[in-house]
């Protein structure tokens, strides 16, 4: 049973509280077997904070039993990457070069989650300062695929994608710099949602500037949606995040597809896939085809922009290395210190390029989404792949092949969500990439929903 109560989902969570069925502190101690239960093998926690969850679950419960929830997630257990700060728990990076010190102040992000009753369970692992589409880090050492621990669980949100689809938590946060919420959503078979730039605000400084994006991570739609709600209110420590809207994303989710233009692009026009990835997007098209919406394969005209990309993430590199004390830069990872190094080859031109090629990007998404609702996509090009590398070509980072799909809609400050399109015949989690116009958030999830609906499921990983 207690194993059961771990895989409950966000929003029949609170609907049982609300009846009076089920308790936050069942459904915690729940989550906290599971951490006790796998986390050993599978390494998705840097900090478990067991003591402080049992105070928030308590204090939940009363006010249930008192008929006054706070929020949309009163008693919900949420695991939060280990990139956001959380106050009270310290803030590692995945970082040898951290330290241990508990932080004095919440991110904006967990403000919003504590407004809205959440219980933090702890901080998840990733790889260090986010830095690569894997979970590794030279703190905690190596993540593991939950769907077998041999593999990439991906990353950098890994400890994320590991907490949710093994029932520690409910719900997860995740950020995401070029595909970090993403990758791991598709390789965990979970769902996830990058929102719109600037919907969930952020804690500053954000060295990734206008491309990093805090989303939720969750194990169906509607989950996402429901943290989305609680979530998504500015702050004014982000003085860029969007003003309030009154939107309820859960509100359409059942609305359908039916006569959404669809854009089918399995590898926008330069990524070349996995057969099995490629099949399993194109029979995911066709499932929202036959609900009604109208498919055509299109891409958007924009090329490949590694190059741009690259520079704006070298640049990045070199604020987070420069701020960290000299005597402790050697603890760095090496392809951290590598990326901030090679800035040094670029001018102020070069970035200055960077961003105008960023704002084109932009203005070519903004008039493709004129025609159309929604571009589908792979998440990755991939399906998991062995712990220890970086990638699936063993070294060859640079082009980015592998997550082609992603990053370009960081720079374009897109929303986009990760939703499971079917396993491959080894039995690994395949994702469907979904984006859709800038502040478009509801038309991704109530897209994402429905194909979630129509679709058969993968179900859970094979835990020991």
């Amino acid at each position: 049973m207690s194993d059961d109560l771990g895989f409950l989902g966000a929003a029949e969570l609170v609907k049982r509280y609300a009846a009076g069925t089920l308790s936050p502190p069942e459904v915690l101690e729940a989550c906290l077997a599971q951490i006790e239960r796998h986390d050993d093998r599978l390494n998705a926690m840097a900090h478990v904070a067991a003591d402080s969850a049992r105070v928030a679950a308590r204090e939940s419960a009363q006010r249930w039993a008192q008929g006054r929830p706070l929020g949309p997630l009163d008693g919900v257990p949420v695991a939060v990457k280990d990139l956001i700060p959380v106050a009270g728990m310290p803030l590692r990076y995945g970082s040898a070069a951290s330290d241990d010190t508990p932080v004095d102040e919440d991110a904006p992000s967990v403000t919003n989650l504590r407004r809205a009753g959440a219980v933090i369970t702890g901080k998840t692992n990733t790889a260090e300062h986010g830095w690569k589409g894997v979970c590794d880090n030279p703190l905690t050492g190596i993540t593991r695929n939950p769907w077998n621990p041999d593999l990439t669980p991906g990353g950098s949100s890994g400890g994320s994608g590991v907490a949710v689809a093994t029932g520690m938590a409910a719900l997860a946060l995740g950020g995401d710099e070029g595909g970090s919420i993403r990758i791991p959503s598709s390789f965990c078979g979970i769902a996830g949602l990058k929102p719109t730039w600037g919907r969930v605000p952020l804690h500053q400084p954000a060295v990734c500037g206008t491309w990093s994006h805090v989303g939720p991570m969750a194990r169906c739609v509607a989950d996402l949606a429901l943290g989305l709600n609680a979530l998504a209110h500015p702050d004014p420590r982000d003085w860029e995040s969007l003003p309030e809207t009154g939107t309820d994303y859960t509100a359409n989710l059942t609305q359908g597809v039916r006569g959404l233009r669809i854009a089918l692009s399995p590898g926008i026009g330069h990524v070349a896939l996995d057969g099995e990835v490629e099949a399993a997007v194109r029979a995911a098209a066709e499932v929202l085809r036959d609900l009604g919406a109208t498919v055509v394969e299109a891409t958007p005209a924009i090329g490949n922009p590694i190059e741009p990309y690259y520079v704006l993430v070298r640049m990045a590199a070199r604020a987070i290395v420069d701020s960290v004390p000299a005597s402790r830069r050697q603890l760095l990872e090496g392809v951290l210190r590598k990326d901030a190094a090679d800035a040094g080859r670029h001018s102020g031109m070069d970035v200055k390029y960077a961003e105008m090629e960023q704002r084109r990007l932009g203005a070519v998404m903004a008039s493709f989404f004129g025609n159309h609702d929604i571009l589908l996509t792979a998440t990755t090009a991939v399906p998991p792949f062995a712990v220890g590398i970086d990638d699936p070509g063993n070294g060859k980072r640079t082009d980015l092949q592998w997550t082609g799909t992603l990053f370009p809609f960081n720079l374009t400050r897109l929303p986009a969500a990760s939703v499971p399109c079917g396993r491959t015949a080894s039995g690994l989690p395949i994702g469907l990439h979904l984006v859709a116009a800038r502040y478009d958030d509801a038309t991704v999830l109530r897209t994402a929903a429905a194909y979630e609906a129509a679709a058969p499921g993968i179900g859970r990983p094979p835990l020991a």
